[in-house]
């Protein structure tokens, strides 16, 4: 990767007494049109290389509370503390240089189908071109060597001059990582990255999000449907139920009891191996797996956050 960071003047932001944590969040309350209260009075604090994993049914409130953080969803009230920097505050070009700071993978991957990996890749960098540049649309070359860099670190460098319509949806997930590392980011949010991929490509995406957490030391808030993968990857599990966090530790702490009082009396906990296909599980897990793929790749498709 390039060397790190590209860090704006502290001029540039509210600034705000110095804490440990590079993110805290404050009294969070996000309530839409409709009047879904996704979002209910949450008060935590993210610290420097934790990996932490979101857990909780659909419509808990994992995908909003991910999208306040750089506001791609608006808080209704409450504020986002990002080293230091107030968000909920921040306007225009001030914002801008925050959210660059803060890489996201998408569920649905959100790659521009019909133009090359390589420039998918490049528009990670698009917070940090000159207004000019972006306009001729032609790269630099440290930006173009970044990206074969950054496609190499995730498997498919090879695939730089394909469509990315042309590639498997592991490999798109692969090229949004790329995107979100051109950023150079601090903190990098996954919101239900490999919740349309099956479980031994699910692996191969978290263990790409894991080396970015211990060999880049990027703090990562990850949301996810099941709970063996939050357990192999996750350091700390953040459960959200009706929008409220319904549990906050480790994840090796949520016992049966736990997870019956997080997903519900009659659920069952689907255990995603890394060479486990969906022809081995049992009637229930499969079933389990296929409710949860369908209900967030609906929500995608509609343009929705998984509530």
């Amino acid at each position: 990767m390039q060397g790190r960071r590209d860090r704006p003047a502290a001029s540039f932001f509210h600034r705000l007494p110095l804490v440990a944590a590079v993110l805290s969040i404050q009294n969070l309350v996000k309530v839409y049109p409709s009047g879904t209260r996704a979002i209910d009075d949450v008060t935590l604090d993210i610290q420097h290389g934790e990996f932490v994993v979101l857990i909780g049914l659909s419509g808990s409130g994992k995908s909003s509370l991910l999208r306040c953080i750089n506001r791609l969803v608006e808080p209704t009230s409450g504020r986002v503390i990002f080293e230091g920097a107030d968000i909920t505050r921040a306007r225009g070009g001030e914002l801008r240089r925050i959210r660059r700071r803060i890489g996201m993978i998408f569920q649905q991957f959100n790659l521009v189908r019909r133009t090359s990996v390589l420039s998918n890749t490049l528009a990670g960098r698009l917070g940090y071109r000159s207004a000019l540049r972006t306009i001729i649309g032609r790269p630099s070359r440290e930006d173009v060597a970044a990206a074969f860099e950054n496609l190499g670190r995730v498997g498919i460098a090879d695939k730089a001059f394909a469509r990315a319509d042309a590639l498997s949806g592991g490999q798109q997930q692969r090229v949004g990582i790329a995107r979100a590392l051109m950023q150079h980011p601090e903190l990098m949010l996954a919101d239900e990255p490999v919740a349309s991929l099956d479980p031994a490509t699910s692996h191969s995406v978290m263990k790409y999000l894991e080396e970015i957490n211990k060999k880049d030391g990027i703090t990562v808030i990850c949301s996810l449907h099941f709970l063996s993968l939050a357990r192999r990857y996750g350091t700390r599990v953040i459960a959200l139920k009706a929008g409220k966090i319904a549990f906050d530790g480790q994840p090796d702490d949520i016992d049966e009891r736990r997870f019956k009082e997080i997903y519900g009396e009659d659920a069952v906990e689907v255990e995603i191996g890394p060479g486990r296909s969906t022809e081995s599980m049992s009637a229930a897990e499969a079933a389990a797996l296929a409710l949860a793929q369908d209900s967030t790749t609906a929500a995608a498709k509609l343009g929705l956050p998984d509530r």
